[in-house]
């Protein structure tokens, strides 16, 4: 089958952020005494049509909710693995003391991975993506190679290994970027990951690779790089915002460097705009030389598109994977929006996968 050198897992973060118990816990220890008592009131008098909280009625969700929302893609993001990726070694469910009703544990390839379980108690509880995805490598049993998905990306057409890993290295796309205003918090985080990469790499390790950071493939992201190379202090890193292939050598390599910076972050229970994210692992992988150069293949949407546009991302055959971003929007047109992509996702994804227990009726 596979041997230690070969083997990739897939990682996937999730969160139902319309539990009661987990909100309940989330109120506990992150809201302040006045406002944590109005959302007790909001959640006992206040349910939607799907029976999730509705706390914030029909005002836009502000940036700390609508990160928790469920979309019900994840149920179709296993359908997705087991279509395109069967070849995976093992899917490791990272969440918060909570579980898919419909996942079927006892599928070989499932492992089912709680909080505890892997991120140092001093960091416990949280409610910081950032905390989480920092401590992935931590995974009991977790394999070298290794990719983090977010539960809101899908894999859209047959891959292979190597779209992931190539003789051992990551398969990723080196480019290079400013960093975008339009989301404050997201700028002032890439802006602290730029921060901690600056302290050990400039250009310089892009012109020691630069065939790895300018190929023909990479289109025009080739411009960015070039008009960003006379700065000597790196800018910014181009995201792909897709399926992250990570070496567990790399984040220990990381932490051991710059452990005092990423416990900082790891200390914050919510996440802030100081944070450093995962992205300083990949980057580490990229400045070092530590990856195979390779396109990446997946696309950027978000929930909010027409049933039309989704649905044509999902065909696209230029890429792999699509990433279906959740915006602010009431709770109303969450509702709407959700049923509607329900729908698409249904058309693409119809068969049940080995991952969902066979006696359940699909909802």
């Amino acid at each position: 089958y596979m041997n230690e050198r070969t083997k990739i897992d897939f990682v996937i973060a999730w969160v139902d952020g319309a539990d009661p118990a987990w909100q309940a816990k989330k109120i506990k220890y992150t809201a302040a005494p006045t406002q944590k008592a109005a959302q007790e009131v909001a959640q006992e008098t206040a349910q939607d049509a799907t029976g999730r909280s509705a706390a914030e009625g029909n005002e836009k969700t502000s940036g700390s909710d609508y990160r928790y929302r469920d979309w019900g893609t994840l149920r179709y993001l296993f359908r997705s693995i087991e279509k395109y990726a069967s070849w995976v070694h093992r899917v490791y469910l990272v969440t918060d003391a909570q579980k898919p009703d419909w996942l079927d544990e006892a599928n070989p390839k499932v492992r089912i991975v709680d909080h505890k379980d892997f991120i140092p108690k001093e960091y416990l509880p949280t409610f910081n993506a950032n905390t989480i995805e920092l401590n992935l490598h931590r995974i009991p049993g977790l394999s070298e190679q290794f990719v983090f998905f977010n539960d809101d990306f899908l894999l859209t057409h047959k891959t292979k290994p190597e779209d992931f890993f190539y003789q051992g290295l990551p398969a990723d796309e080196a480019a290079l970027n400013g960093i975008n205003g339009k989301d404050p918090e997201f700028a002032g985080i890439q802006f602290a990951n730029m921060n901690l990469v600056n302290r050990h790499y400039d250009r310089n390790a892009i012109l020691k690779n630069l065939a790895d950071w300018m190929r023909p493939s990479y289109g025009k992201e080739n411009l960015r790089t070039l008009l960003l190379l006379p700065f000597k202090r790196l800018q910014g890193i181009y995201n792909p915002h897709g399926p992250m292939p990570l070496l567990k050598r790399t984040c220990e390599k990381v932490w051991e460097r710059d452990g005092n910076v990423l416990d900082q972050t790891c200390l914050h229970m919510i996440r802030t705009a100081s944070d450093v994210t995962s992205y300083v692992f990949r980057y580490e992988q990229l400045l070092s030389g530590d990856f195979f150069a390779k396109r990446a293949r997946n696309a950027y949407h978000e929930v909010s598109e027409t049933a039309r546009e989704l649905r044509g991302a999902l065909h696209d055959e230029r890429y792999l994977s699509v990433c279906l971003n959740d915006v602010e929007m009431s709770q109303r047109e969450y509702v709407r929006k959700r049923e509607e992509l329900k729908k698409v996702l249904d058309g693409k994804y119809l068969a049940m996968s080995t991952f969902e227990r066979r006696q359940e009726n699909v909802k």
